[in-house]
C-alpha cells in the first residue's frame, strides 16, 4: 500500500468515527455544555419551609426569599419531622425552619433565629442556597430592624447605622457576575476536549497499523508516524481554537491577556496528549484495551486539574495524578493569561511542563508494534 494511502488524511476518510471525533464532535460538545451552564448560575432550588409561627412577618420573609432567583419555597411543611425527610430523600435542597415566636422576638427587637438546613453533598447547590439564604435573610432583619428604630424615634441615619452597620459583600475579582457558565464550561471543555484528543488518536494509530507493518527504521516510522498524525493534530488545533470562540461568543469570555499564549498552548497540548496516547498503544498493542486505559487515564481531568478543588488541597495521589494530564497545565495557563494577564515567567512553567511530555514520543514511536492484526469483534461499522 503506497504511503499516501497511508496517510492522516486517507485515514480520516476511510474512518468516518475518527472524522467525526475531530470535526464536528468537539464543536458539539462545547455547545451542549454551553447550553446546560447557559443561565449562568442556578435557578430555583427547592427549599422546604416549616412555619410554625404563621405570622405576616413569616409570611414577608418567605416572600424575600422566594423573590431570590436561586430560591423556591414552594414546599412547605406542616412539622420538622416531616420537612427533615424530605431533605433526606431529596424532595428539596434545603429546609427552612421559622420557629413560633418568630414575630413577637422580631418586634420586640430580639433577633429571632430562623433555622436552615441544606445538603451540603451537592457542593454547588448547597454552597448557592448558603449564599442566597444568608444574603437574604441579612436584607431583611436589616429592613426589618430599620423600621423598629424609626418607630422608636430614631432618625433615619442612626436607624440604618444600627439595623445594618456592617454590609457584607462577596465580590469575584475574576467574574464579578458570579457566572457559573464561565467558571465551568471553561474547563469542563479542555478537559472533555483532551479526551476526543486521546481516543481519535488510539484509533487512527490503530487503523494504520492494521493496514500495513511499521518500517523498521526509526527514521522511517517517525516519517510514517508524522504523515499520520500531522493532519489530526492540525484539525484537533483547529477545533481548540473554535472552542476559545464559542466562550467568547455566547459567554463573553474575553481574556485579559495576550490569547497568542492559549493559541500555543492548545498546541502543546494537542502534541502533548498525543504523545501519551502514543505510549499507552505501544505498551498495550490492543485497540480496545489502549482505549480503556486512556479513559481511565484522563476520565478523572476535572477533578484534578485544580479548577473547582485547589491542587494543594489534594493528596498526594491526585496531585500526581492531576500533574500526569496535559489538561491540568494547559488550564494553568489558562487561567495565568485569561484571568491574571500574567506575565512570562509565569507562563513559562506550564508550557515547558507540556513540552516534556513529547519526551516520551520516540521511545513510544520505536516501541510500536510492527502491525496490528484487527480483530472482527472490535470492528464498528459505520
Amino acid at each position: 500500500m503506497t504511503a499516501s494511502r497511508l496517510s492522516g488524511w486517507h485515514g480520516l476518510r476511510q474512518q468516518p468515527w475518527i472524522l467525526a471525533l475531530t470535526l464536528w464532535l468537539p464543536p458539539l460538545v462545547t455547545l451542549l455544555f454551553i447550553a446546560v451552564f447557559v443561565t449562568g448560575s442556578p435557578q430555583s432550588l427547592p427549599v422546604g419551609v416549616v412555619d410554625l409561627d404563621h405570622s405576616a412577618e413569616g409570611r414577608a420573609l418567605q416572600r424575600e426569599l422566594n423573590a431570590h432567583p436561586a430560591l423556591d419555597l414552594r414546599y412547605p411543611y406542616p412539622s420538622a419531622h416531616e420537612g427533615s425527610e424530605a431533605l433526606k430523600h431529596g424532595e428539596v435542597l434545603a429546609l427552612l425552619i421559622i420557629p413560633p415566636d418568630f414575630s413577637r422576638d422580631l418586634l420586640r427587637g430580639t433577633s429571632p433565629e430562623v433555622t436552615a438546613f441544606y445538603n451540603s453533598q451537592y457542593l454547588l447547590a448547597g454552597k448557592f442556597i448558603a449564599s442566597a439564604l444568608s444574603q437574604t435573610s441579612f436584607n431583611f432583619a436589616a429592613e426589618r430592624g430599620v423600621a423598629l428604630r424609626l418607630g422608636q424615634g430614631q432618625s433615619l441615619p442612626q436607624a440604618l447605622a444600627g439595623a445594618a452597620p456592617l454590609r457584607p459583600q462577596i465580590t469575584s475579582l475574576y467574574n464579578p457576575g458570579m457566572s457559573y457558565a464561565r467558571f465551568l464550561v471553561t474547563s469542563i471543555a479542555p478537559a472533555a476536549w483532551q479526551i476526543l484528543i486521546v481516543v481519535s488518536t488510539v484509533l487512527l494509530l490503530a487503523w494504520r497499523l492494521q493496514q500495513a507493518p511499521l518500517p523498521a527504521g526509526f527514521s522511517q516510522r517517525c516519517r510514517a508516524c508524522y504523515q499520520l498524525l500531522a493532519p489530526l493534530f492540525l484539525l484537533l488545533w483547529l477545533q481548540g481554537l473554535v472552542m476559545l470562540a464559542l466562550f467568547q461568543f455566547w459567554l463573553g469570555w474575553v481574556p485579559a491577556g495576550n490569547v497568542l499564549w492559549l493559541v500555543c498552548g492548545m498546541a502543546l497540548m494537542v502534541l502533548a496528549v498525543q504523545s501519551m496516547a502514543t505510549l499507552i498503544l505501544a505498551l498495550l498493542p490492543n485497540t480496545v484495551r489502549a482505549l480503556s486505559v486512556c479513559a481511565a487515564y484522563l476520565a478523572p481531568a476535572f477533578a484534578f486539574m485544580g479548577i473547582t478543588f485547589p491542587r494543594g488541597d489534594m493528596n498526594a495521589l491526585a496531585w500526581v495524578w492531576g500533574g500526569l494530564m496535559p489538561s491540568t497545565h494547559y488550564m494553568e495557563l489558562q487561567v495565568a493569561v485569561a484571568d491574571h494577564a500574567a506575565g512570562l515567567a509565569v507562563l513559562l512553567p506550564p508550557l515547558l511542563i507540556l513540552l516534556l511530555f513529547l519526551l516520551p514520543l520516540p521511545l513510544a514511536i520505536h516501541s510500536l508494534p510492527t502491525r496490528i492484526i484487527a480483530n472482527p469483534a472490535e470492528q464498528v461499522t459505520p
